[in-house]
C-alpha cells in the first residue's frame, strides 16, 4: 500500500470510526484495569494493616494483664516459632533504649532509628521504613503501654508488592492482543454502522427517488465541502449551506 493510498484512508469516515470504537474499547478496559488494580492494592494493604493491629492489640493486652514480664514471655515464644510471613516485634523501655526486639534475618540492615521519634501522641501513626536494597517497606505501628514503655509491631510489604507486581506483567502480557481485538472489533462496529446507513440511504432512492432526501448544516462546521459533496454523489439538489441560511439573504 502506497503512501497516499494509506493518507486517503486515514480521511475515511469508515477508518476514523474504526479508531474512536478502539479507543474506547481500549480506555474501558484501561479503567477497568485501574479500578481493579486500586481495589486490590487497598484490600490487601488493608488485609496486612489489619493482621499488625490485631498482633498489637494482643499484645497489649498481655501487657495490661501481666505487665512487662507477661508481655517479655509472650515475644519470647514468638521468636522462637517464627512464622512464615514474620513480625517485626519492638518494646522500649522510657528512654526508648530496646528491651524486646524480634528482628529477623531478612531485615538486619533496618534503620532503627526512625522507629525511635515516636512521640507519646503518635499511637495511631503508621511509619514506613525501607528495607535496603531490596525496594520493600517496613510498616510499624506504635503503642504506649502505661505511658512508660513503646510497643512496635511491623510487617514488610514484599508479599503486596510481588502480588501487585504479578498482576501489572499479567496485564501487560494482554496488553498486545487487547489492542489488535480493539481495533478489529472497532472495525467491525464501524462496518456495521455504516453498511446499516447505507442500506438505508439506498432504500430511500430506491423507493422515492433521490430527491426524497436533503441535506442541511448551519454555520461553524467546519465540514460544508463534505456534505455537500455527499448531497452530490447521492443525487440530490436540495441542499442547504450556510451561505443560504446566512449570507445570501442579506445581499
Amino acid at each position: 500500500m502506497s503512501l497516499k493510498s494509506f493518507k486517503n484512508i486515514r480521511k475515511t469516515i469508515g477508518f476514523r470510526l474504526t479508531l474512536w470504537f478502539s479507543a474506547l474499547l481500549i480506555f474501558s478496559t484501561l479503567l477497568l484495569f485501574g479500578v481493579a488494580y486500586f481495589f486490590l492494592s487497598s484490600s490487601l494493604k488493608k488485609q496486612d494493616h489489619d493482621s499488625i493491629r490485631f498482633q498489637l492489640d494482643e499484645l497489649a493486652a498481655l501487657y495490661k494483664a501481666g505487665g512487662i514480664a507477661s508481655l517479655e514471655r509472650e515475644v519470647s515464644v514468638e521468636k522462637k516459632f517464627q512464622k512464615k510471613t514474620p513480625l517485626f516485634i519492638r518494646v522500649a523501655g522510657p528512654e526508648k533504649n530496646p528491651l524486646l526486639l524480634i528482628l529477623p534475618y531478612q531485615w538486619v540492615d533496618l534503620d532503627l532509628e526512625t522507629l525511635e521519634k515516636v512521640g507519646p501522641d503518635e499511637n495511631t501513626k503508621w511509619i514506613r521504613v525501607p528495607l535496603k536494597g531490596k525496594g520493600y517497606h517496613l510498616e510499624v505501628r506504635s503503642v504506649w503501654l502505661g505511658g512508660r514503655y513503646l510497643l512496635q509491631v511491623g510487617k514488610s510489604d514484599e508479599d503486596r508488592q510481588k502480588t501487585l507486581k504479578r498482576f501489572r506483567q499479567i496485564f501487560v502480557a494482554v496488553m498486545a492482543p487487547l489492542i489488535l481485538f480493539g481495533f478489529m472489533g472497532g472495525a467491525f462496529v464501524a462496518f456495521r454502522a455504516l453498511s446499516e446507513i447505507a442500506e438505508r440511504f439506498d432504500r430511500i432512492r430506491k423507493e422515492s427517488g433521490s430527491e426524497f432526501l436533503a441535506v442541511a448544516q448551519g454555520t461553524g462546521r467546519p465540514y460544508t465541502e463534505f456534505t455537500f459533496r455527499f448531497a452530490n454523489a447521492y443525487g440530490t439538489p436540495n441542499f442547504v449551506g450556510p451561505g443560504h441560511l446566512c449570507y445570501l439573504p442579506r445581499v
